[in-house]
């Protein structure tokens, strides 16, 4: 029994023959809840999930009524709901925000696109389930047809839609990026007129925005490596203001150490209130890190994810990256050799830190290589406008001529 009232019952069932697990949503007549709103809300369920085919909408195999009972059977739709993801989850990136906003727009747009549209009333977090291939919205009870004129983006599902949008929001403990927080006030102005016209036009404008930003992000970065040539340079350092930079940037970044030093784990047993353990990765605003747990555990990496290796003075850890930040401090002419092997690569930048204006142009013309000269920054992990600044300039270069 999953749920058990005066009005209904709500039974987890087995399928005899399939072996699959159904809902059976039972009212027995003979009570006053045959003639109240929990038998018209039955009725209405069904008419309208009869006729709905669609991933997200779970799916209607059975309805009848006799002199006994009107019973509807409908797919068991498992998962966690949204509302219960977000409890137990109080951060979330800005790109679980994208999609799930994304998907349920998808079945938004297909129930209001319907003959005649379908108007769900009961839009809310805890009627959102999440799966892992799917987002499915449930409990249609109180859904409608909509007839007549179709409505603007404000009334019933539009405008819950865009208070969950705001919930999400909310929750995003990474850079939510400008246009995104305009389409909220969008969504959510008080004007009629001034918000979207339908969830489709929200819907492509999220899309239209997200394939701009991939190009933006240039996608031609996987791989950082950041190797010093001496110890005790602020190679960490660089890597972790780095993986704050672009994550602030919106390019979700991941810093991995390579050194072999156990110092990111023994930074999560000795958590602070800035910072947070998930899934064995170490969150501090901006900052996501994996530890080195050793060769027994490899990083996995997601398909749009940058990886900023902290390789430490290991120069072979940057064989196959895509950018090697390559630091050096007061001595850079103590590995005179490799340098030169480094900068004869095109995607190598020299950055000489603490920042030393007169030293950088003195290295420059030595080694014929630009030189990048990092500003003093105190904490790596709150972006610094300077220093921002600077990785700007170098993430442009590189992305507009994919090479530095």
């Amino acid at each position: 029994m999953l749920h058990h009232s005066e009005s209904m019952d709500v039974i987890l069932a087995e399928h005899t023959g399939l072996k699959e697990l159904r809902v059976l949503k039972r009212i027995e007549k003979g009570t006053k809840a045959q003639y109240g709103n929990a038998a018209f809300q039955l009725h209405r369920e069904a008419e309208i999930l009869t006729g709905l085919r669609a991933p997200g909408i779970p799916l209607i195999y059975d309805f009848w009524e006799d002199e006994k009972e009107i019973c509807l059977i409908e797919e068991y739709v498992q998962g966690l709901s949204l509302k219960e993801y977000l409890l137990r989850n109080d951060r979330v990136d800005f790109r679980f925000v994208m999609d799930i906003l994304i998907r349920i727009l998808d079945i938004m747009v297909y129930l209001h696109g319907m003959n005649p549209p379908v108007r769900h009333q009961d839009l809310k977090t805890e009627h959102v389930i999440l799966q892992k291939e799917r987002v499915i919205l449930i409990d249609y009870g109180i859904a409608a047809f909509l007839r007549g004129e179709p409505e603007r983006l404000g009334t019933d599902d539009f405008q819950a839609l865009g208070s969950m949008a705001e919930e999400l929001a909310e929750h995003c403990s990474t850079y939510i990026p400008s246009w995104f927080k305009r389409s909220l006030r969008k969504a959510n102005a008080r004007d009629d007129s001034a918000r979207y016209a339908s969830a489709a036009e929200w819907r492509d404008f999220l899309i239209k925005q997200e394939a701009a930003e991939k190009v933006k992000r240039g996608l031609l970065i996987k791989k950082i490596a950041v190797v010093g040539n001496e110890r005790g340079i602020g190679t960490t350092h660089v890597a972790f203001s780095i993986t704050t930079y672009l994550n602030h940037a919106g390019r979700n970044a991941c810093y991995q150490n390579m050194t072999g030093r156990p110092f990111l784990i023994r930074m999560s047993e000795n958590l602070s209130t800035d910072f947070y353990e998930k899934n064995g990765l170490i969150y501090h605003r901006w900052f996501r890190g994996k530890p080195d747990y050793g060769p027994a555990v490899e990083a996995e990496q997601t398909e749009r994810e940058v990886a900023v290796c902290d390789c430490g003075t290991d120069f072979s850890k940057a064989d196959d990256a895509d950018l090697t930040i390559y630091v050096t401090g007061s001595r850079p002419w103590q590995s005179r050799q490799l340098m030169e092997e480094m900068l004869e690569r095109d995607s190598t930048v020299l950055m000489i830190t603490p920042a030393n204006p007169g030293m950088a142009v003195a290295l420059a013309r030595s080694a014929g290589h630009r030189v990048v000269s990092l500003p003093y920054e105190t904490n790596p992990l709150h972006p610094d406008r300077k220093v921002m600044k600077v990785y700007e300039g170098i993430f442009k270069k590189f992305e507009e001529k994919g090479r530095i």
